[in-house]
Formats: C-alpha cells, sequence, structure tokens
C-alpha cells in the first residue's frame, strides 16, 4: 500500500475510488488520510492540497447529508435552555450513533428512561436521551460524526477553504431548516388566514426557540477550537434566510389584516407571538452582521401595533358610519348593533394588558355627532383605551336614541333605551369586578348609564300605565247631591269599561315585547304591581256600594297580578 502523503491523496482521486467516501469506510484509513492531509499542507504542496480540499469539501457535505438520525422538535416546545437528558451506560456504536444537536449535558445522576420509541445520542459511554421521531424533525448526529466534521473542518480552514466549509455547511443545514418549515404549512397560501397564522405560530416557536437554538449549538460543536465567529458564521449561513422567512411573512400577513375589517383578534395573536420571540431572536442573532434580523422583527412589532391601534380607529369609524339597515326589533329586545359592538368590546377588554401598552393616544371626538366628551378625557388617571371604550359606548347609544325613534309605540320605544342600556350597564358592571377594568372605565360613567336605564324605565311606565293609572282616579266619579257626594253609576261604569279595554290592550299588546334580562323584568313587572294594584282595588271596591261587581269587573286582584306577570315574555298570550 502506497504510505506517502501525496500519494494518499492522488489514489483517493483516481477514477475507481473517486465515488467511494473514506469517512463511510474503515476509520484507520481515515486518520491516515487525515494525516496525509496535514503533512501537505506542511510541504506547502498547493496542488495535492487543491485535491485534498475537494475530497475533504465532497466528504463534508457527505457526512452531512447522510450521517444523520432525526429527532422531533415538537415536543419540546419550551423556553428552557436545554432538555432534560437521560442517561444510560452503552458502548458507542460506530458511525449510527445519535448527536443531538443540543448542548453536552452528561450526568451520572440523571434518570433512567426506558421508552423504545425515544431516541439517543452517545457522549462516550453514556447515552442521553433528548426526544422522539416525528415527521417534523431536526437532523442530528453521532458523536464520531461530529469528530469527523470537526476535523475535516479545521483542515479546510486551516488551507484558506473557510467560505467553501461554511457554504457547505449552510447549504445541507438550510435544506433541514426549509424542509422542517414547508412541513409545517406556512407557505399554503390557499389555506384561511386564521390557519396561516396558527401555523406561522407553531412554525415560529419551533425555528426560534428549538431549531435555530439547536443548529446554533451544533455550529459551536462543529468548530470548537476554530473560532467563535467560524461557528456563528456558519449559524448565520444556515438559520438567516428562514429567520427572515419568517418576519416576512409576519409583515406580509400585517398588511393584509390591515386592509381587512375586524381582524383584530388576529393582529393581537399575531403581535403577542411576534414579541414573545423577539428575545430568543436577539440571543439567537446578538452579533452586529446580524442586526438587520433584529431591526426587522422590531419594525414588524411595530407595525403590527399601528395595524392594532388601526383596527380599533376603523371599527370606531365603522361604528360611526353604521351603515347596516337592520331594522329595530319588533319585541323591543337587544338590537343586534348593542349586540355586536358588546362582543367586540369583551375582545377588546379580554386583551385589555397588551392594548394597555399598544394603545397610545385618545380618540379623535371629531364626529358627525355633537358629543361633549370632555369631562371623561379630562378625569383623572382615564387610559387612552378606557376612554376608546366609553367614546364606543357613546357612539353605540346615540345609534340606539336613532333606533329608537323608529317605533311609533313611545312605551316601546322605551323600553328598548331600557333594554339596550342596561344590557351595556350589566357588561360593565362585570367589568368593573376587575380592579383594572374600574380604573379604565370609572364610577361616574357606570352611574350615568344606570340612571339612562332607569329614566327609560320611568318614562316607559308613564307612557304606558300613566293612562291606566288615569281611569282608576276617583276625578269624576263623585256628583253632588244637595249637601251630600255620592258615587256615580254611570261614571264608574264608563272608568272601569276604560280600564278593561285599556288593560286588556296593553296585556295583548306587551306580552310579545320582550324585556331579556330576568332580574329588570321582574323589577319592572314589581314596579307595575305596586303602583296598579292599589289602585284597581280602591275603585274596584266603590263598585261593591253600587251593586256593579258581576257586571263590569272583569279581573279579581290575583287575575290582575298574574296578567301582569304575563307581560315582557316575548311571546303572544295563550
Amino acid at each position: 500500500m502506497d504510505n506517502s502523503p501525496v500519494e494518499i491523496i492522488f489514489r483517493w482521486d483516481s477514477e475507481d475510488v473517486r465515488q467511494k467516501m473514506i469517512f463511510d469506510g474503515d476509520r484507520q484509513e481515515a486518520e491516515r488520510y487525515l494525516q496525509a492531509v496535514d503533512e501537505i499542507q506542511r510541504s506547502g504542496d498547493q496542488s495535492a492540497v487543491s485535491i485534498a480540499m475537494a475530497r475533504l469539501e465532497n466528504e463534508f457535505r457527505n457526512i452531512l447529508t447522510s450521517r444523520t438520525k432525526p429527532i422531533s422538535v415538537l415536543p419540546h416546545l419550551n423556553t428552557k435552555e436545554e432538555d432534560e437528558v437521560v442517561v444510560e451506560e452503552e458502548e458507542p456504536k460506530q458511525g449510527c450513533a445519535c448527536f443531538c444537536c443540543l448542548r453536552f449535558k452528561s450526568s451520572a445522576s440523571a434518570k433512567r428512561h426506558d421508552d423504545d420509541d425515544d431516541y439517543y445520542y452517545y457522549d462516550d459511554c453514556r447515552l442521553l436521551y433528548f426526544g422522539r421521531f416525528d415527521e417534523t424533525s431536526v437532523h442530528c448526529f453521532s458523536v464520531d460524526a461530529i469528530n469527523d466534521l470537526r476535523c475535516i473542518a479545521e483542515r479546510m480552514i486551516s488551507s484558506g477553504y473557510l467560505w467553501q466549509c461554511i457554504q457547505v455547511y449552510g447549504t445541507v443545514r438550510k435544506s433541514n431548516i426549509d424542509a422542517i418549515l414547508g412541513s409545517l404549512g406556512i407557505s399554503d397560501v390557499g389555506a384561511p388566514l386564521e390557519a396561516r397564522i396558527h401555523r406561522w405560530r407553531e412554525a415560529a416557536m419551533v425555528c426560534v426557540l428549538k431549531l435555530f437554538a439547536r443548529e446554533k449549538r451544533l455550529c459551536e460543536k462543529i468548530f470548537d477550537g476554530v473560532g467563535p465567529d467560524i461557528a456563528h458564521a456558519s449559524f448565520i449561513e444556515t438559520a438567516k434566510e428562514s429567520a427572515i422567512q419568517l418576519l416576512n411573512f409576519a409583515d406580509t400577513t400585517c398588511t393584509t389584516l390591515m386592509s381587512l375589517p375586524y381582524k383584530l383578534l388576529m393582529i393581537l395573536d399575531l403581535y403577542n407571538a411576534l414579541a414573545d420571540l423577539i428575545p430568543h431572536l436577539d440571543n439567537a442573532f446578538g452579533l452586529k452582521s446580524c442586526e438587520s434580523i433584529r431591526v426587522l422583527a422590531r419594525n414588524v412589532l411595530s407595525r403590527l401595533s399601528e395595524a392594532a391601534m388601526g383596527s380599533l380607529s376603523a371599527f370606531e369609524n365603522a361604528l360611526l358610519r353604521d351603515t347596516a339597515k337592520a331594522p329595530v326589533p319588533a319585541s323591543g329586545t337587544i338590537h343586534p348593533l348593542t349586540w355586536c359592538v358588546i362582543d367586540d368590546l369583551r375582545l377588546i377588554c379580554d386583551n385589555k394588558k397588551i392594548l394597555n401598552r399598544l394603545i397610545v393616544s385618545k380618540p379623535s371626538m371629531e364626529s358627525i355627532f355633537n358629543v361633549d366628551l370632555a369631562h371623561i378625557i379630562e378625569e383623572e388617571g382615564k387610559t387612552p383605551l378606557g376612554v376608546h371604550l366609553i367614546w364606543i359606548i357613546e357612539i353605540l347609544q346615540i345609534h340606539l336614541d336613532g333606533k329608537a325613534k323608529q317605533y311609533k309605540d313611545k312605551s316601546l320605544s322605551h323600553l328598548f333605551i331600557m333594554n339596550n342600556v342596561h344590557f351595556i350597564f350589566d357588561w360593565m358592571r362585570a367589568l368593573k369586578e376587575h380592579s383594572e377594568l374600574r380604573d379604565m372605565i370609572g364610577d361616574g360613567y357606570l352611574e350615568k348609564l344606570e340612571r339612562k336605564f332607569q329614566q327609560a324605565a320611568i318614562s316607559y311606565e308613564k307612557s304606558t300605565w300613566g293612562r291606566v293609572l288615569n281611569c282608576l282616579t276617583d276625578e269624576g266619579l263623585y256628583l253632588k247631591i244637595g249637601c251630600k257626594m255620592s258615587i256615580s253609576k254611570s261614571a264608574l261604569r264608563k272608568k272601569i269599561k276604560a280600564f278593561n279595554a285599556l288593560f286588556e290592550k296593553i296585556h295583548r299588546t306587551q306580552a310579545v315585547w320582550s324585556i331579556p334580562d330576568s332580574q329588570l323584568r321582574k323589577s319592572l313587572r314589581m314596579s307595575i304591581t305596586e303602583k296598579l294594584i292599589p289602585a284597581y282595588t280602591s275603585l274596584v271596591g266603590q263598585c261593591g256600594s253600587i251593586n256593579l261587581n258581576g257586571r263590569y269587573v272583569e279581573y279579581s286582584e290575583l287575575e290582575l297580578q298574574a296578567a301582569v306577570l304575563e307581560l315582557f315574555k316575548g311571546k303572544p298570550i295563550s
């Protein structure tokens, strides 16, 4: 066998062995080749060095592509610096052990794990567990493979082939990241936007929290001893494009969301995910050469912040215009616009912590309405988000006041306002139980809403039951005969007949009206009963004295109470 360094180099460049890989075969032959490379580097034989570097480049590429085993990244999505390690004594198997691209953490005291589906890597005589096979996996290397890659890298770099080494490494490892991103489906433009954002979050977590960190540590292992700058350069070559791709997706999605109405939740979802990942991006891409990635991440985050503010403003402007032509509900119940606005306000309040940070300016009060909200803006401690909430509710109430005018029956108009303002009040009262939301809204505004729905209830009672109670007064009931006042039978008869007719109409009409809040419905019925029953029993009591009970009195006291309880159920009486 030829033993001179130059002969070894040229022998492995001959046609019959050019396609064979030295490091796939006998270990002693690989070691002889590396020693031969060391010798020709010292001798300065550039021709032999050039041939050797071409061979080592192919060997480097082959090890990167063929001597890998997959390890799942998805089951370990956490932010811990290192995964749990499991150690087991076992002899390393040459060329087939699985080295996970995480930092070594051998420990004799680590816990034992016996799952046949789990995968391990070898560190000397210790078997270390890091994960499971999965369709979305990191390709990892045995300790022997790591040593071979390091030995080849050292010789290529010392011979001036640094760029070729980094380029080969970056190309191969980058294809692994690209495959993982592809399997996570973020490039599926046909998927619904919400699904694509969800996939992006998953892909970003996989890449930033695990994949980039593992790739960075793998670079440190391979290029250990060569120099940290080279390890960083190799990592950047591997991961930079994928990081930019992830951020560009978020940026493009932000542009799309800004062009669509009512997408605040998606914007906040994207913002929260990116905000959580930025510290990890900073850690992975902390060098000056990666400043563009850090700047891009913050620019996208800033745009998402602007998009959130824009979405809130768009919601307010759409509410101001209120182009929807939904008719007022015939029963006077909650208007669809009220439901819609409160649902959106629930969304805003559910995300109050982040929105309090993002919403830094108060709304413009210039609108088609002449509304003076200076007292709200000037109230001490009112946050911009709190002012936005109140401004939205004020706009809603203005629209509700306008819609109430569509009713021909004034009583139903008042009932409609009572129902809708109470619905708003009840929602805000529930919010007030949380101290941070109480500060946003303030006690004064809640009291204002309470007065408004209570006034609407009073107005309803006056417009409906004022006429009924007028039928039950003794006005015009007595006649003066000589020096004595006597009940006029005809006047009493007329009053009772008028009451019967009016109450029957109200009973029939207002049974189909609706008060959806059970407590409010009970309270209003009680208020009606407390005024109606005493007045009715007083008048009916006069009938006994002139023998009119059986002929004109249609309701007993209990029947009248039962009839009142049938009001506001939202369905006709049987």
